[in-house]
């Protein structure tokens, strides 16, 4: 009985720690997708998605 209760309760936050990371990727996607749209609006060069993510690749690799 009690190891049912300790796997309710890991899964149980196990699921609530997936939800939050499933909106915070979701909220910055959205944000960079409405930052980015307004800086073109504006008329700020903006690279384009692919210079974007070699960036942020050498950026990590650089990190790590």
């Amino acid at each position: 009985m009690r190891i049912r209760r300790v796997f309710r309760s890991v899964s149980g936050f196990v699921a609530q720690l997936g939800m939050a990371l499933l909106k915070a990727v979701v909220t910055s996607v959205l944000i960079g997708a409405f930052a980015v749209g307004l800086m073109h609006y504006m008329g700020v060069p903006v690279p384009n998605p692919h210079d974007l993510l070699m960036g942020i690749t050498r950026l990590a690799e650089s990190l790590s």
